[in-house]
């Protein structure tokens, strides 16, 4: 972050202490709002509805009500989450500015532990771009430098969370958008395993590749927040088998394969600053390749593509003109691919688990950067790095889509600064429905990186 801003768990620690009440939260939260309008953060920010909130909380904590742990946080909300009190409309001109009405699964799940919801995020139109820069209020700036971008499609919750207007939010991630924005701004994201947190209420992008999670300023706070994403909702079938969350460590020795080589490519920047931190957490790393990575990146497009065509082709035939070019552009495009296409893609993907599961041997977590370069600029196109000169946008992608192609769970924990003063990310891939497992090792990681840099 970019000032002295308390965590979620510190925030937490405070309510209970009495330091802090929900109503003086929300107010530091509601005057930073303020200060940083320029950041272009947020869709909507009601005051009275979060002192509304606050004020409840406040009333159950000192009857002795308080509800969870994170009772009275400002918590802010991607605009694709549905909820009942605000409009939803994925920063887009083809929805109504209405209140849904209704909450997806996670926000009444926060609901009743007592979180003040804190207005709706910026993010990219339908969250089909990575850069924040797609949306119908315009682009998010990045708190760390406002000439680049903060990544999307979740920039809006990264940026108000690294400028300490609020110490957590939601996001949802389909080809990286929690942890390219997280990476990007130099806090942490974590996105669940495929089936493990509901999407119900989430618009979609992409079915079979969407993942709701949180952005937070500290893995702890993480740790604090996943119990509400977690587990099995009857409203998305995908959940059935979601066990709830339960704290896990890991006290064992961390088996690390750092994915590098053709199609991995970083620049020597990056590459430098992801060695250094797998040498000073004590884990045992050994360097593995990937063949055919372009072809994954291909078919996570084919899949993305088709099922983003597929699920917006009503909508699209009643309201063109709802959508920007650009996104039209996409979903024509996705409307074109055969199923040949995309049978070959799903082909690709399950090549892709198993090379995971079977070839690369014995593994706790797959290390990459979580971008290959620092966050672009807001007008640049390209990027060039270990010897290619790449589209900003796949620039972005580059690692990221690896985890939504397999399913797996996967956080970024920021590692430093670059030289130009720009947050440097760190990306921690586990095995499938071992999230637990995952932040364990990634909160013993980071716990060696803090130790080595004292």
């Amino acid at each position: 972050m970019l000032k002295n801003n308390k965590n979620l768990t510190e925030q937490c620690a405070d309510l209970a202490s009495g330091k802090e009440t929900s109503v003086s939260l929300t107010m530091k939260a509601l005057d930073k709002a303020e200060e940083y309008s320029y950041l272009n953060a947020f869709v909507v920010l009601d005051r009275e509805k979060s002192l509304d909130q606050a004020v409840a909380s406040d009333k159950r904590r000192a009857n002795g009500n308080c509800l969870s742990p994170i009772d009275g946080v400002p918590i802010a909300v991607k605009d694709n989450y549905l909820t009942k009190d605000y409009p939803t409309t994925a920063c887009s001109g083809a929805l109504p500015l209405e209140p849904s009405g209704q909450d997806a699964t996670i926000i009444a799940n926060l609901r009743e532990a007592g979180v003040v919801i804190f207005g709706k995020t910026n993010m990219d139109e339908w969250a089909f771009s990575p850069t924040n820069v797609n949306s119908n209020i315009g682009p998010v700036l990045n708190p760390h430098n406002t000439n680049h971008v903060t990544g999307g499609s979740s920039g809006g919750s990264a940026a108000a969370i690294a400028s300490g207007i609020v110490s957590a939010g939601l996001g949802s991630d389909t080809g990286g958008s929690i942890r390219m924005p997280a990476a990007a701004c130099g806090i942490y994201g974590f996105k669940p395993s495929y089936g493990r947190a509901s999407r119900h209420g989430v618009l979609p992008l992409s079915w079979s590749l969407d993942a709701p999670g949180p952005l937070a300023s500290s893995l702890k706070d993480i740790e604090l927040l996943l119990p509400y994403f977690l587990g099995e909702d009857s409203k998305d079938l995908s959940t059935v088998s979601s066990a709830k969350f339960e704290v896990v460590e890991h006290n064992e020795a961390i088996n690390v394969i750092h994915l590098t080589g053709e199609g991995l490519e970083r620049s020597d920047e990056i590459d430098t600053a992801v060695k250094r931190a797998l040498e000073a957490s004590s884990a045992v790393v050994k360097e593995a390749g990937l063949s055919h990575v372009d072809n994954y990146y291909e078919a996570w497009e084919a899949i993305i593509f088709s099922e983003a065509a597929s699920y917006h082709q009503p909508l699209l035939k009643k309201n063109p003109g709802g959508f920007s070019s650009g996104l039209r552009a996409k979903l024509e495009a996705g409307s074109q691919l055969s199923a040949l296409d995309v049978l070959q893609a799903q082909r690709l993907r399950s090549q892709l688990m198993h090379t995971f599961a079977c070839e690369l041997g014995d593994w706790d977590i797959i290390v990459t950067p979580t971008l290959p370069v620092t966050a672009p600029t807001l007008n640049e196109e390209e990027q060039e790095f270990g010897g290619k000169k790449v589209h900003a946008h796949k620039s972005m992608l580059w690692f990221c889509v690896l985890g939504n192609m397999t399913g797996y769970p996967c956080v970024t924990i920021p590692i430093g600064l670059s030289k130009s003063g720009l947050p440097i990310g760190m990306m921690l891939m586990g095995k499938p429905n071992e999230d637990e497992k995952l932040l364990a090792i990634a909160i013993k990681l980071e716990s060696a990186l803090k130790k080595h840099s004292v």
